[in-house]
């Protein structure tokens, strides 16, 4: 390994690692404009789901913005959302 590898993501309170797939936790947050806006866009689209009659829709974007509710705004640490590689 060189001096250039990426250190190691800090592990969750729990010590479980994150999946990959459920790590939001990106320099793209950073700014609150855009967490605001991500989970405002998710609460109008679960609206909408649910008054067009698809629950099942309406859950999983619902679920989606509670998920990024509560890393954005409650677990929310700057430092766990660190640039990468330069940027």
């Amino acid at each position: 390994m060189g001096d250039d590898a990426e250190p190691p993501r800090p592990e969750r309170p729990s010590g479980r690692k994150r999946h990959p797939a459920l790590d939001i936790r990106i320099p793209f947050f950073l700014p609150l404009w855009r967490r605001v806006v991500t989970v405002g866009f998710l609460g109008g689209w679960t609206v909408i789901e649910f008054v067009n009659g698809n629950p099942f829709w309406g859950l999983l974007t619902g679920g989606l913005g509670a998920y990024a509710a509560y890393e954005f705004f409650v677990t929310f640490d700057a430092d766990d959302f660190g640039r990468r590689d330069g940027e």
